[in-house]
């Protein structure tokens, strides 16, 4: 008797999952097959992949198709490989997608920029934009001046003292002491001093436990049940208490640094603020400690993990190419002299070449290499008989589009050259998307692009970078890290000029 249990367990079982995996069939979009359970996301949860891996994978494996259905658990996701497809997902039909879908614990601090959705998102975007103007980053490069000279005497006593140093840790002590002083009007020491909160506090963002991991895992096979599970109050705690200090150090003062402190204070004062939207009117939101230590975290974590990533890996692509960056080195000897050998804002704009270098290394190295927005409402998808349905997510491989040699020649060379005027303007558009695209792009990609720039060519103009001993000629990717990272590190022998 026991065994028909077993059959009957086990046709209910075939026939569900046979019609959940039948979701794309229906619309004859192809697609790699799925695994019970696990979707195709199987090595992701096993942590043998991460989760850019994985669908950077498939993009190559379904190079003839505009869209590859897939699925994670038993949850049908489209990648988009189209860039028509691509400019309507971001631009044209935003409002469609304007949602990331990412699951986010109830934590207190789970309604930042980044993840935040509808009216909220909006309006928040709408008001945090102006920490971003010209005039705002100009008026922080003092700032990062500051920085930068802190950043050099250190890497100046590593090399005098033949001391080896991890790439991306020596790049993350800038860049964090950079986001800290510009964001939040803190100095910290970041070199000497490296059981400062905030140098904890990344480790613990950016290192999960074992109960994260878990939970990311299981939010996998059960899409949305990180929403119900409450997570550890640790992070919110500290961002709260950086934000009730800051604001009581600031209160009856005059708003003399203009920073991101000084915009959300402004912000809390008014109490209520509101947003218009051409399709929903007018609404409103209330600003508080939490919703500013929200933010205050997302500014903080992007602000230099993603900054101190790619300057690592541009300076191990300089180091594998030294004419490349004799060629950096000359440029910025070169322009630097019109501006009495200082680095301003202005002469960083006019290193054309080192941005041709920093886009190539976005391109080769994506940290942040997944694009996710969410279906809001029913969408005909163009040029396809795909109807998606509301709540359904859609995934762009930013890493696999920017590794199309369709679009990228001999993509696993580097080859600044890619960002040629002429050959710029032989791509489609959306095919190179580092910091995303269309109004939900990355709100600070300014301030990444300028404190990273000035980082560099800082460096470059007292130090030089070459293979050591411990160098990678080919570098290993780390399947558990949330951003793109060396699995081995990114070691090279800095000398001075």
């Amino acid at each position: 008797m026991l065994w028909l249990y077993v059959i009957l367990v086990l046709y209910i079982f075939y026939t569900v999952t046979k019609q959940k995996y039948n979701y794309w069939i229906k619309f004859g979009v192809k697609g790699p097959s799925p695994l019970p359970f696990v979707g195709n996301f199987g090595k992701v949860m096993l942590q043998k992949e991460s989760v850019n891996q994985c669908v950077k994978d498939i993009y190559k494996q379904y190079s003839e198709e505009k869209i590859v259905g897939i699925y994670r658990g038993f949850q049908p996701i489209l990648l988009i490989r189209d860039p028509e497809l691509i400019k309507h997902i971001l631009i044209k039909d935003f409002n469609f997608f304007q949602d990331r879908g990412i699951s986010t614990s109830r934590s207190r601090i789970s309604e930042n920029l980044f993840s935040a959705e509808g009216e909220k998102w909006r309006i928040l975007r709408q008001k945090l934009t102006p920490v971003f103007t010209s005039k705002r980053l100009k008026d922080m490069i003092p700032l990062i001046e500051n920085c930068i000279e802190n950043y050099l005497n250190y890497v100046e006593h590593l090399v005098e003292n033949n001391i080896e140093h991890e790439l991306r840790l020596l790049a993350s002590k800038y860049t964090l002491q950079a986001i800290v002083s510009c964001a939040f009007g803190l100095n910290i020491d970041t070199y000497s001093d490296t059981q400062n909160e905030f140098t904890i506090m990344a480790k613990r963002v950016f290192s999960p436990t074992t109960i994260v991991k878990f939970i990311t895992i299981l939010d996998m096979i059960i899409p949305g049940i990180r929403r119900i599970i409450k997570s550890s109050n640790d992070i919110s705690d500290f961002f709260l208490n950086l934000v009730r200090k800051v604001i009581e150090e600031r209160k009856n003062k005059p708003m003399l640094r203009k920073d991101f402190m000084d915009l959300m204070i402004e912000l809390k004062e008014q109490g209520n603020i509101s947003g218009k939207n051409q399709y929903t009117g007018t609404a409103e939101i209330q600003i508080d400690d939490n919703l500013i230590a929200a933010q205050a975290l997302v500014f903080y974590a992007a602000g230099f993990e993603t900054s101190s990533a790619t300057m690592s890996f541009m300076l191990y692509e300089l180091a594998l190419n030294q004419n490349i960056q004799d060629k950096v080195y000359q440029e910025i000897h070169k322009i630097t002299e019109k501006y009495n050998n200082k680095l301003t804002y202005e002469s960083i704009k006019e290193l054309t070449y080192l941005e041709m270098v920093f886009e190539e290394t976005l391109r080769k190295h994506s940290v942040a290499g997944i694009l996710f927005r969410k279906c809001k409402t029913n969408y005909s998808l163009p040029g396809t008989k795909v109807i998606l349905q509301k709540g359904t997510p859609v995934i762009i491989s930013v890493s696999g589009l920017q590794q199309d040699p369709n679009y990228f020649p001999n993509p696993e060379i580097f080859n600044p050259d890619n960002f040629l005027p002429e050959n710029k303007n032989k791509r489609p558009q959306y095919t190179h998307m580092p910091f995303g695209d269309g109004p939900r792009n990355c709100i600070g990609m300014r301030f990444a692009i300028v404190q990273s720039m000035m980082g560099i060519a800082a460096f470059l103009r007292k130090f030089k970078v070459i293979p050591s001993t411990k160098t990678r000629t080919k570098l290993r990717y780390d399947p558990k890290a949330i951003t793109l990272t060396s699995l081995d590190g990114i070691w090279l022998k800095i000398v001075k000029r």
